[in-house]
This record gives structure tokens, C-alpha cells and sequence, in this order.
């Protein structure tokens, strides 16, 4: 039996410890990324927040808050090298199970209108639109309009 190239990485709980390569990675991922203390916050407010290592590199992250009755993933990035290798959904997957595990009923998140690779990911987790909000990112033409997209657990 061969090992799934997924197996291979070490997810943990995001630590202060991370911040600096999160921020790299955020840095390196977006045009209008997250700032730093941003990031730092959602570490130091214990949200339920995962990094994504290979030998030893980080390569992705989720940041999300679990609570009943709604859990909302704010944040998942992974290196562009290492997209398309099953690396998002298993953060979204670890997200899915802890939320259930803590009784939340649905699962919410926005994604840019034009990020159709991310929007692709969720509808096979079977999120479902559920709404527009206007303007809500920044952009290189002004604003952007996000997706809500939510997944009953």
C-alpha cells in the first residue's frame, strides 16, 4: 500500500510561533492580505486555527472560529505549489469534524466572485450559496463582491 501524498503533511494547531511564516505566506498568497496583528490576534483569541507542514515548511493554514450554533472559516491559504493536492479540503475536512464535535449546525464562509478554484473546493464539500455581499474585498478595481457560502452540518 503507497502512502497518499496528503499523508505526508503535519497539520497542528497554529502557535505564536508561526505567525512570522503565516504572514509570509499571506504576504506571498494575496494582494490585500491580512496584517500581521490581524493574524497574531487570531491566535492569541484561540481561534481555531491550523498549519500545514512540509518537511518542516509551512505551506497552508486555516483560521476559523468554532461555535454553537455557527462555525465561520475566515482564512485558508496553502502555498501555490501545493494546491490541487488535497490540502485545502483536509484543513476544511478538520474544520467539518471539530465543528460537529462542538455541536455547531452549520459551517459559513465568503469567497472572492472571481476565485473560481476555491469556489470549485466548496461546492464539492457540498457548501451552498447562500447570498452576496457587496464590495466586501479589497481590489485592484475598487471592491469585490464575496459569495456566502454555508454547509449544514
Amino acid at each position: 500500500m503507497s502512502a497518499r501524498s496528503v499523508d505526508l503533511y503535519n497539520i497542528t494547531p497554529m502557535t505564536i510561533n508561526d505567525l512570522d511564516e503565516v504572514y509570509e505566506l499571506e504576504l506571498a498568497s494575496y494582494s490585500f492580505p491580512w496584517t500581521k496583528e490581524i493574524l497574531r490576534d487570531c491566535i492569541l483569541y484561540n481561534y481555531n486555527s491550523f498549519s500545514v507542514f512540509f518537511n518542516n515548511e509551512l505551506i497552508g493554514y486555516i483560521i476559523s472560529k468554532i461555535t454553537y450554533p455557527e462555525t465561520h472559516i475566515l482564512n485558508l491559504t496553502v502555498n501555490t505549489a501545493f494546491r490541487r493536492k488535497g490540502i485545502g479540503q483536509s484543513l476544511i475536512n478538520l474544520v467539518i469534524n471539530d465543528a460537529k464535535l462542538r455541536k455547531s449546525e452549520d459551517i459559513i464562509l465568503e469567497v472572492r466572485a472571481s476565485n473560481n478554484e476555491a469556489q470549485a473546493l466548496y461546492h464539492k464539500l457540498k457548501f451552498k450559496s447562500i447570498g452576496i455581499r457587496r464590495g466586501y474585498y479589497e481590489s485592484e478595481n475598487g471592491r469585490e463582491d464575496a459569495y456566502v457560502l454555508k454547509l449544514s452540518l
